[in-house]
């Protein structure tokens, strides 16, 4: 695909953009009159025997939760690390761009998700009396309204697998198969760590998908601005 065509621009923006985003209304329209939210949160505590059982479990709690947060940690020091060297090495030096897109992308959707969980004011769904808590269960986008609620929307522990959709626009870039690779990596990780979290009461279904559609959308903008119109002509 040549990207600096206009039949092979609308076919990116259509694939990238336009698509992505319709499923993303789609879903969010249906989860919210479909109350899947409430739904799905039922099943989890349900199994849980009525408690959040999986709450502090090893396997959620420290391996998921504490070890997978490291883990993406770990991924974005790399990253820095090999931007800083391509200062000094010669061979580092021609990967310059892709590496600082990588953490901008991938950085900055991190600390986007962060910036919203703070102003948002919603509550985790272990706050709800329905699953232990002491409020009264309203919906996400009136407890946006409201302004009284915890700091648990977006999901955070998710995008740090969804925040690596930045491997699969670098791919497209480079123009390689391992864009595929990139794109599953970071989807499966970020389903891992939201459900997870899900299990654990700390999210509901529709904080994971805003996650994933911020961080894709993130990811896009940046490589429009730092990699888009420096793509090879040919993919």
């Amino acid at each position: 695909m040549q990207l600096n065509t206009p039949n092979h621009l609308s076919v990116f923006w259509r694939n990238h953009l336009y698509i992505p985003l319709c499923i993303f209304v789609f879903a969010a329209v249906s989860f919210e009159l479909g109350d899947v939210d409430i739904w799905l949160a039922d099943k989890f505590y349900a199994l849980e025997g009525g408690t959040w059982a999986l709450k502090n479990a090893w396997v959620t709690s420290t391996l998921i939760h504490q070890t997978g947060k490291k883990l993406s940690l770990l991924i974005a020091a790399i990253i820095l690390a090999a931007l800083a060297f391509s200062y000094i090495s010669k061979y580092l030096r021609q990967y310059r761009r892709e590496l600082a897109y990588l953490l901008l992308a991938a950085g900055g959707g991190s600390v986007l998700i962060s910036i919203l969980k703070n102003i948002s004011h919603v509550s985790c769904v272990w706050d709800f009396s329905r699953y232990g808590g002491t409020l009264e269960y309203t919906d996400v986008y009136i407890q946006i309204l409201n302004m009284r609620g915890d700091n648990c929307f977006p999901a955070g522990h998710a995008s740090g697998g969804y925040a690596w959709l930045a491997f699969y626009f670098l791919g497209v870039y480079k123009q390689s198969t391992w864009r595929w690779a990139g794109l599953s990596f970071a989807l499966g990780v970020g389903l891992i760590f939201g459900i997870s979290q899900q299990l654990r009461g700390a999210h509901f279904i529709t904080h994971d998908l805003w996650t994933l559609v911020i961080c894709w959308f993130f990811s896009l903008l940046v490589f429009k601005v730092m990699l888009f119109d420096k793509a090879p002509r040919h993919q």
